[in-house]
């Protein structure tokens, strides 16, 4: 490409660049206060650590989820840059350096740029519904790119200079412990990283100089991103006695709850793990867990009962709670009964009710299945059919964008509720029909029209991003069959190959949640997927393309078993 064409290129994204940010501008967040479990718990925890109190007193609430999405939004107000116009600029980073990490000479500035266009104009970057609230889904998802821009960097940028590839190595290493500290099921990315990781390694020791480009990028890694987990863990360790990052990944909790769920029960109940009368059954055998009868069979168990009784088809009076929701009354009645001080008394608890439910079951005292520590949901082979007839219309929502809104929900809250809100994300708020004095109609009413304008654009987008998934899908399909016959592999092949193995994990996963344990079928519970979909249809139909056209660049290197192959 001629210099002049690649100015004006670059001139064009900038111009699209602050035409999104523009438009952006426009939407409100969307401020849920009584949601003490996600919206409201991160600004609480947030507002805690500006204070110096770190995540504040200890409670069933202070390590439930990770403390990396309080951790941006205070440092976010440390430097005064508002939460939104932030997740959009850290997304836009995510989406340059994606793109400039690409392996392969061939994949030219024009191919590039036409995927960096595709990523940064992904409808779900600016649905509102959902993802207009102050959920950590909008931290995730820019961090999964730079993540995948690091481990792409693996490869593309080994030759560079050590300083340079320090650096790359030291984003790898951030985001991943970034991802680990924001949501508690990121293994989604564990084997896509380790096929790029994995393939990153074979090219170098086919250079013939073994592993040594690798060296210092993984050493960047594991320093940084292990001394991130470290400095929050041990925070932890200081304020509430345990070393970890989140209790939901703490071996106390999930052998409680994976023990919890052996327990057979005469009758299943939909979506419930643990019925009722395997409670029941569990009282008399565990003192630990009788501990917590009065509450879970009391006003506490009676309130989860009545959010699900629409999933499990009982009353609340018969307190059955389903999966999505059993987690949080267990750790409510755990904190009620026990009354820890810290974490490490409340995982004690935990850990008695594990080591006497266990016990139970292994002496045949309780009908049980095997050990699973997990919070996963204990499946049969008899429920394969239900998850395989569901699979198809989950896919189909996650490919076609279906979710996507641009307007947003009203609040919710008084206006007492919501003065955190304002004050936490410098942002306006969508109106709360509880707090009219906070409306400014006029403002509104402006804004309305940039918003119909990224409706119409997001619409648009839907349909070119499941275009370019599906017929990425084919390219990559196609490309691998050639590369079977001539066994060879393209780093960028294998590239796109990790991106959908990713987008496949994350589907699979939510699905099986959706399935099993609560409706999960949602933008939030695929944001991050979102962006990963589009990044494989774009490598995946720039590789057919570069592969079909050389006259685009020269010829990307390939590996082969007898053949040594750089890029």
């Amino acid at each position: 490409m001629k210099p002049a064409h690649r100015t004006l290129l670059l001139w064009f994204a900038g111009a699209m660049v602050g035409l999104k940010l523009v438009l952006v501008s426009a939407q409100p967040v969307v401020a849920i206060g009584p949601a003490g479990h996600d919206d409201a718990l991160y600004l609480y925890l947030a507002e805690s650590i500006l204070d110096g109190n770190w995540l504040g007193n200890y409670s069933q609430f202070t390590l439930m989820k990770g403390a990396m999405y309080p951790l941006w939004i205070a440092g976010l107000n440390l430097v005064g840059l508002p939460l939104p116009l932030a997740q959009h600029l850290l997304y836009l980073a995510g989406c340059i350096l994606v793109v400039r990490a690409i392996p392969g000479r061939d994949f030219g500035p024009g191919l590039r740029i036409a995927l960096f266009f595709l990523l940064w104009w992904n409808p779900m970057t600016y649905e509102q519904p959902v993802l207009g609230r102050v959920l950590r889904q909008n931290l995730y998802t820019p961090v999964t790119l730079l993540l995948f821009a690091a481990a792409f960097a693996l490869e593309s940028r080994r030759d560079q200079p050590r300083t340079r590839r320090l650096a790359w190595g030291a984003l790898l290493g951030l985001a991943l412990a970034a991802l680990w500290m924001i949501r508690e099921e990121s293994i989604w990315v564990v084997p896509s990283l380790a096929l790029l990781v994995g393939s990153a390694g074979v090219a170098a020791w086919k250079t013939g100089r073994t592993l040594r480009p690798l060296v210092a990028p993984m050493l960047a890694a594991c320093v940084c991103g292990g001394g991130l987990l470290a400095g929050v863990s041990s925070l932890n360790a200081y304020y509430y006695g345990w070393f970890g990052t989140v209790e939901f990944r703490a071996p106390a909790f999930l052998a409680a709850y994976g023990a919890l769920q052996r327990v057979k029960a005469p009758e299943r109940v939909p979506y419930t793990p643990v019925t009722r009368a395997a409670r029941e059954s569990i009282y008399p055998v565990s003192p630990a867990f009788a501990r917590l009868q009065p509450f879970l069979e009391g006003d506490l168990g009676t309130f989860w009962a009545g959010a699900c009784e629409g999933l499990t088809r009982k009353p609340r009076s018969e307190r059955e709670i389903a999966g999505g929701w059993f987690m949080w009354a267990l750790r409510d009645a755990v904190i009620a009964a026990e009354q820890p001080k810290n974490a490490r008394e409340a995982l004690a608890a935990y850990a008695r009710i594990a080591e006497e439910v266990n016990r139970a079951c292994d002496t045949g005292l309780l009908p049980a299945r095997r050990r699973s520590d997990t919070l996963a949901p204990r499946l049969e082979l008899k429920d394969a059919p239900t998850f395989l007839r569901i699979l198809p219309a989950y896919l189909d929502y996650f490919v076609t964008f279906r979710g996507f809104d641009a307007y947003p929900s009203k609040s919710m809250g008084t206006a007492d509720l919501l003065k955190m809100f304002s004050r936490l994300t410098h942002w306006h708020l969508a109106p709360s029909p509880e707090a009219p004095e906070l409306d400014d109609r006029a403002a509104q009413q402006r804004e309305r029209k940039r918003i119909t304008l990224l409706q119409g654009i997001g619409k648009g987008m839907r349909w070119v991003g499941a275009s370019v998934a599906g017929l990425g899908f084919l390219a990559w399909a196609w490309e691998a069959i050639r590369m079977a016959r001539q066994r060879r592999l393209s780093p960028r092949w294998i590239a796109a190959t990790s991106v959908l193995g990713a987008c496949l994990a994350v589907v699979l996963i939510n699905a099986l949640v959706d399935t099993f344990s609560f409706p999960n079928r949602s933008p939030g519970a695929l944001a991050q997927a979102y962006p990963l979909l589009l990044l494989f249809g774009g490598l995946a139909l720039g590789h057919y393309w570069s592969t079909r056209f050389p006259s685009a660049g020269p010829a990307e290197d390939e590996t082969s078993p007898s053949q040594a192959g750089d890029s």
